[in-house]
């Protein structure tokens, strides 16, 4: 199914991911849809609900990279029951990516899942093998997925912010706009503030966790995937 990227940048939240990789940098593109409000001008309700699913396909796409990236590290620390529950809910959301209720219960069970391992010792708990083997690829799906939620957290606030000017213009003007226009709008502001309200929390977590797994291969001298490669990474998701 086709997948939608447009890039932005995101500071601050960012900060201990960007530590761990090194940091990055992100073009933004040219925010679409008009808005009405006091401006006078004619609500592009069509653009609006078009990056509502701009949005929900990135943050679909970002939280199973993160999702990915967790299972490697929970099956190298022993806890495969725990594996076992992420890769299910991976498989129930795989179903329908464009369902943000699945998608906001795998944010969940991601965000719980990060909590846990950021209390578990890496070094008495890792599988040296199974790291050796896998904590490469983890920390490429957990890079590449933060970068995909980093855009979508600058992306929903945005997207708030404009959908909020223009929401009254519409639900005034059903005649003009259309009787499922307002509910549309209101639908894409549900969306948009669940993951500005969700992402930045789950970008400082996975940040967190994500600087101990990269000290964790720096001691035992396990490839770190290079930023470039997690850049690359997030490009090909964001065009599935």
């Amino acid at each position: 199914m086709k997948r939608i990227i447009c890039l932005a940048v995101v500071t601050g939240v960012m900060a201990m991911g960007a530590q761990a990789f090194g940091g990055w940098g992100l073009p933004s593109l040219p925010v679409i849809g008009g808005i009405g409000g006091d401006s006078g001008a004619k609500v592009d309700v069509g653009a609006l609900t078009a990056r509502e699913c701009v949005l929900k396909a990135r943050v679909n796409k970002a939280t199973v990279s993160l999702a990915n990236g967790l299972v490697s590290v929970q099956k190298a620390c022993g806890k495969a029951t725990d594996a076992a529950k992420l890769e299910a809910a991976l498989a129930e959301v795989q179903k329908d990516p464009n369902d943000i209720e699945k998608t906001k219960d795998l944010c969940a069970k991601v965000n719980n899942a990060s909590d846990a391992m950021k209390a578990v010792d890496l070094n008495a708990a890792m599988n040296k093998d199974e790291a050796r083997k896998h904590l490469g690829e983890s920390l490429l799906h957990l890079g590449a997925g933060t970068l995909l939620e980093a855009q979508a957290s600058t992306d929903a606030a945005g997207l708030v912010k404009d959908i909020t000017s223009s929401v009254k213009t519409v639900q005034s003007s059903p005649m003009t706009y259309g009787l499922s226009a307002a509910k549309n709008l209101l639908s894409g502001l549900s969306t948009a503030k669940f993951v500005a309200e969700t992402v930045p929390s789950q970008l400082s977590s996975i940040g967190e966790l994500t600087s101990g797994l990269v000290k964790y291969a720096q001691t035992n001298k396990i490839e770190i995937p290079s930023l470039s490669k997690q850049k690359d990474l997030a490009a090909q998701m964001g065009k599935e």
